[in-house]
């Protein structure tokens, strides 16, 4: 996952974007509880989302707790703690980073693959931990991360072909959120095109790099220029976040629900505007 998937802080209310924090720093506690301290440099917004979506479909709503923060150890900040949903956001986070990683190493240069190594070894435990509590997620983002590597060493040039292990990814991830049966399917279709829609606007960012480094990318490989892969990019991730939209207007949420519109509605829609733009990737000590 990317960082894209945040809500529109202009048009929160005070206590949904503390709620939200609260979440955030709850992932970043639940990550040094379950995976151990390094784990909480993995810390990433997307899975913010999937701990306030499998929460808000249960209903459960923790044991909010007031903690220091290594951050602002001076300040309590009021955590969430103790959720199912949380755990499998922790748990999501460490797999997806150790199969990011795998993938770094194959297709980085020499001083990022010994820094990705370095940190995969850091991570060898977690990794160990994350996969028996989510055993299948972990087979499944194996599987994808190779299905990955041969498209791009084909020089897959079909954006939606290119995108669709990610998608797999963050839909299994999603899936994970169901309570109801009947959630499941759709759940896992709203997770397979959100994670295409991370997959473009990543490629689009990307683009100056990847050409200037001679890496892969499936806007390249189409043979556009800058501004015509920000165009297409925007394009195909405007088609599938119609889709996602649908497929939340499904869902039942017991909780948070006004969080989570303003992220599908608002927050997710002015991250496809900003197609091809640096993320403001936000360091934990910025939130709290």
């Amino acid at each position: 996952m990317f960082g894209y998937v945040t809500p529109d802080k202009g048009e929160m209310k005070v206590r949904e974007y503390e709620c939200y924090r609260a979440v955030y720093c709850g992932l970043c506690m639940q990550l040094k509880a379950d995976y151990g301290f390094v784990s909480r440099m993995l810390l990433n917004y997307d899975l913010v989302t999937v701990a306030l979506l499998a929460d808000g479909i249960s209903g459960e709503k923790g044991s909010p707790c007031m903690k220091r923060c290594m951050a602002n150890p001076l300040r309590r900040r009021c955590m969430h703690a103790g959720t199912q949903g949380l755990r499998l956001a922790a748990a999501s986070l460490v797999l997806l980073s150790w199969y990011k990683l795998a993938d770094d190493l194959e297709d980085e240069p020499f001083a990022r693959r010994f820094a990705s190594g370095a940190l995969r070894f850091l991570l060898c435990r977690a990794h160990k931990k994350a996969a028996v509590a989510q055993p299948e997620l972990d087979r499944l983002l194996a599987e994808q991360t190779v299905c990955q590597q041969t498209l791009e060493q084909a020089g897959c040039a079909n954006p939606d072909e290119a995108a669709e292990p990610t998608g797999r990814m963050t839909a299994a991830i999603l899936e994970k959120c169901a309570v109801r049966p009947e959630d499941a399917h759709i759940l896992s279709r709203m997770g397979l095109f959100l994670g295409k829609i991370l997959y473009w606007l990543d490629a689009a960012e990307d683009y100056d790099k990847d050409k200037e480094k001679g890496r892969y990318n499936v806007f390249l490989r189409m043979g556009l220029d800058r501004a015509a892969a920000i165009e297409q990019a925007a394009l195909q991730c405007r088609l599938a976040a119609g889709e996602v939209a649908r497929c939340y207007n499904l869902l039942r949420l017991e909780l948070n629900r006004p969080i989570l519109d303003n992220i599908i509605f608002l927050g997710l829609p002015a991250g496809i505007r900003r197609a091809g733009q640096p993320q403001k990737h936000e360091k934990h000590a910025a939130l709290v």
